[in-house]
């Protein structure tokens, strides 16, 4: 009798917990949708004020929670990530070095491209390492948004050569942190020079294939070399994948793409960057939203693939890159939606 008695209370407990269960589930779920809602309101509302969102995806523990487009964007369309770029090829120079194309990041530009320095130079020139020019510090007098050196270097014929010859050093290399896209094309040529192929085709072979990213566009500079800095091309789901990669410490389907000690360094504050973003590593951002650290990549124009990984949280947002500003609305939509303790 005793054991029946204990079946059936046990049963009955069952029954009460599998209910509680359900209810607690469906309270998640509808506070998901509630939560889901006021984040596509709010950049309703934005759009009717500034008509220049294309995508929103959220990620949390790998899985899509979140996937809107505005503005007659959808996903099959390509997005211009503007200098989310400089991110990318940061990357394949890690890429490189772990397969030993490169020796690591210290080593100084002039062994890897001895031709850019034939001319009479600066010996401080001669000192410029990888990690300069990742982390915008080797020191070149550079105004990034115009003036004679950029407008200069936007027009020559071979943009490495001008940028070694002509611009003349203001700081010393790994002192000052100054935003300059010359420095990420070098490194689109280091690329080319140390794998023997275009960098476009080394990112195909050892990060878009493997990624199982298809469909992109990269755009050639002058010296017909794909452009470190800019004008790279994908959809945003692609490149939410390299996000993902990333927070999973550089593995893809458990295949290591990118070595975990490279993802650390390169995510890691060095200077401070933009004051309206945060700091910077290598050509990757670093940001704090309320206790949480993450690290993003930033294109002009609203172009985002931001990773929070104490949340598990990878997002994208993409934006009309044509525009006369740049976008941080996304900031205060994780402030306000994803980040509230």
């Amino acid at each position: 009798m005793k054991k029946l008695r204990f079946i059936i209370f046990f049963s009955f407990f069952l029954i009460l917990n599998s209910f509680s269960v359900q209810r607690d589930n469906n309270l998640l779920e509808r506070r998901m949708i509630k939560r889901f809602n006021e984040i596509n309101s709010f950049l309703i509302n934005y759009n009717k004020r500034n008509p220049v969102t294309h995508s929103l995806l959220i990620y949390e523990n790998g899985e899509l929670i979140f996937e809107k487009y505005y503005n007659d964007f959808n996903s099959s369309k390509l997005s211009n990530l503007k200098s989310v770029t400089k991110s990318i090829t940061s990357l394949l120079i890690g890429i490189a070095i772990d397969k030993g194309l490169i020796k690591n990041e210290n080593q100084k530009l002039i062994e890897l491209m001895p031709e850019l320095f034939k001319a009479n130079l600066e010996d401080e020139k001669k000192g410029i390492t990888i990690k300069n020019l990742l982390t915008m510090s080797a020191g070149f007098e550079w105004n990034n948004f115009g003036g004679k050196w950029r407008s200069g270097w936007d027009r020559a014929k071979d943009q490495n050569k001008y940028l070694i010859e002509k611009v003349p050093l203001k700081n010393q290399p790994g002192k000052i942190w100054n935003y300059n896209s010359g420095l990420s094309h070098l490194l689109s040529g280091i690329i080319k020079k140390c794998s023997g192929t275009s960098t476009l085709e080394f990112a195909r072979k050892n990060l878009f294939d493997p990624l199982g990213i298809t469909e992109f566009r990269w755009e050639k500079s002058t010296d017909g070399n794909e452009k470190g800095n800019s004008e790279l091309w994908l959809k945003p789901r692609d490149l939410a994948k390299i996000g993902l990669m990333m927070l999973n410490d550089g593995k893809w389907q458990g295949k290591q793409l990118v070595s975990k000690p490279w993802i650390i360094k390169s995510t890691k504050k060095y200077f401070d960057g933009f004051p309206q973003i945060g700091g910077y590593g290598y050509h990757w951002h670093t940001r704090k939203f309320n206790k949480y650290n993450s690290y993003l990549a930033a294109g002009w124009g609203g172009q985002f693939l931001i990773v929070i990984p104490a949340r598990k949280l990878v997002i994208v947002n993409t934006s009309k890159w044509n525009v006369a500003r740049s976008t941080y609305v996304i900031f205060e939509l994780i402030d306000k939606f994803l980040i509230k303790d």
